[in-house]
C-alpha cells in the first residue's frame, strides 16, 4: 500500500495536536493539584506571580514538546511498517 507524504503531514500534525492538548490539561490539572490554585493563563493578572507564569510556562512546554517528539517517532515508525518507507523528506 502506497501511503502519500500529504497523508503523512496530515495525521501526523493531528496527532500533535491531539498530544499536545492532553498534554497541557494533564499540567494544568497537576498544578492545581499541586498548587491549589488554577494554573496561570494569563501572565498579567494579579493573582499570577510572574515567577509561578514562567514555571507554568516552561513546564508546559517541555511536556507538550516531549510528548509531540515521542508520538511522532512511534508514528514514523509504524508508518514505515504499514508503508514499508517514510516520506522522503523524513530521510
Amino acid at each position: 500500500m502506497k501511503l502519500s507524504k500529504n497523508k503523512f503531514q496530515i495525521l501526523s500534525a493531528l496527532l500533535s495536536l491531539g498530544v499536545a492538548a492532553l498534554a497541557k490539561a494533564a499540567v494544568d490539572n497537576r498544578y492545581e493539584a499541586i498548587t491549589g490554585k488554577p494554573a496561570p493563563k494569563n501572565p498579567e493578572t494579579a493573582e499570577a506571580s510572574i515567577g509561578n507564569v514562567i514555571l507554568y510556562t516552561a513546564i508546559s512546554a517541555a511536556i507538550g514538546i516531549t510528548a509531540k517528539l515521542v508520538v511522532r517517532k512511534y508514528f514514523t515508525k509504524q508508518w514505515k511498517k504499514v508503508d514499508g518507507e517514510v516520506p522522503k523528506h523524513l530521510n
